[in-house]
């Protein structure tokens, strides 16, 4: 399983808002909206739909995906 590059948009309390995966060789900036964070983070591409559908979070002190 191939890791991907991928922005991952969250809240203050590590809920994922949504993960962004720029096609390769484009050139983009993610923000986050009020109270939210984007931790840029390498993830196993066959597991991008597990990471939203709320059984994982972000541990923001670590920099890492965590089970919630």
């Amino acid at each position: 399983m191939a890791q991907v590059p991928a922005s991952i948009v969250h809240d203050e309390i590590g809920r994922i808002i949504a993960i962004v995966r720029p096609a390769p060789g484009t050139r983009a900036i993610i923000s986050g909206g009020d109270g939210q964070a984007v931790l840029e983070t390498e993830v196993d591409e066959d597991s991008v739909i597990d990471l939203v559908g709320g059984g994982y979070r972000v541990d923001a002190t670590r920099r890492s995906i965590v089970a919630s």
